[in-house]
C-alpha cells in the first residue's frame, strides 16, 4: 500500500512522532511503501491508499497542500490536534487580519496567511487521532488496522475513564489540581494524571454534548477564577466558541 504523510504549519513534532515508532516502524513498512514524507525522504508520489496529514491550515499554501491530499488519498487522518481541532495556533484571540494589520499596517497580508483552522473545517476526513502530539501506539495500531482491511476503533470516552481502569488517584478530587479530564477524549491511557498532573484536554474534547458548564463550576469551587478556567478550556480546542 502506498503511504504520504503531508505538513501544514506546525511545531513539526506529529510527523517526528511517526518517526518514533523505532522498531515498529519496520512493522509498519511490511505494509505500507512511503511514497511521500518531506521530513524522511525527497520522493513525491501520485496517489495514495492512506494519506497522513498534521498541521493546521494557517496559510493558502496549507489549504492547496491539503486539498491536493484529500484527492490522491483513498483514505486521509487528520494526525494531532492541530488537524483535529485546531490546537495551540487556533486559540490565539482576534481575527488574524487584526493583528496582520497591527505589524505592517495597512500592506496587507505579505505571507497569504489564513486564520489558523483544523483540516476537518476544508476537508472530510476518514479517522482523527488527536493528541499534542497523538499517541503513537493508536497511529501504529490504526495503520496496522487499515492495512488489514479493519476499521480503527475510534476512543469515544474521556480520560477520566482510563485513569479508573488503571486505578489511579484522581488529581482533581485528591489535589484539587485543575485536570479537564472529565470533557476531554480518551485514547492517551490518562499519561497526564499517571504522573500526577491535571489533564490539560488536549486531546481535545469529548463528542457530542459536553458538560462544561459542570467542569467549570468544579473548578470554580476549587478557587480557580472564571478567566483561568476559560483559557484551560479554550488552549488547545477554542471550547466555549
Amino acid at each position: 500500500m502506498k503511504l504520504g504523510v503531508f505538513e501544514l504549519t506546525d511545531c513539526g513534532g506529529c510527523a517526528l512522532n511517526f518517526l518514533f515508532l523505532y522498531e515498529r516502524l519496520f512493522d509498519v513498512l511490511e505494509f505500507y511503501e512511503i511514497e511521500e514524507f518531506h521530513m524522511a525522504t525527497s520522493l513525491e508520489g501520485k496517489h495514495f491508499d492512506v494519506g497522513l496529514v498534521t498541521g493546521t491550515v494557517s496559510s493558502h499554501r496549507d489549504l492547496e497542500v491539503l486539498r491536493e491530499a484529500r484527492n490522491r488519498s483513498d483514505y486521509l487522518i487528520a494526525l494531532g490536534t492541530c488537524a483535529t481541532h485546531g490546537c495551540l495556533q487556533a486559540s490565539v484571540e482576534l481575527p488574524l487580519k487584526e493583528k496582520l494589520k497591527a505589524v505592517y499596517g495597512d500592506e496587507g497580508n505579505p505571507m497569504r496567511a489564513l486564520d489558523p483552522k483544523p483540516i476537518v473545517e476544508y476537508v472530510t476526513v476518514d479517522l482523527a487521532i488527536p493528541g499534542c502530539p497523538y499517541d503513537k501506539n493508536e497511529l501504529f495500531q490504526a495503520l496496522i488496522d487499515i492495512a488489514k482491511g479493519i476499521e480503527p476503533v475510534r476512543p469515544d470516552y474521556p480520560v477520566c475513564l482510563e485513569c479508573k481502569l488503571n486505578e489511579y488517584e484522581c488529581v482533581l478530587v485528591k489535589k484539587g489540581l485543575p485536570c479537564l479530564g472529565p470533557i476531554t477524549l480518551g485514547g492517551c491511557n490518562a499519561a497526564c494524571p499517571r504522573s500526577g498532573l491535571g489533564c490539560i484536554g488536549c486531546r481535545g474534547p469529548l463528542p457530542g454534548e459536553v458538560n462544561l458548564a459542570g467542569e467549570f463550576e468544579v473548578l470554580k469551587g476549587l478557587g480557580y477564577d472564571e478567566e483561568y478556567i476559560m483559557r484551560k478550556f479554550k488552549t488547545f480546542a477554542r471550547w466555549g466558541q
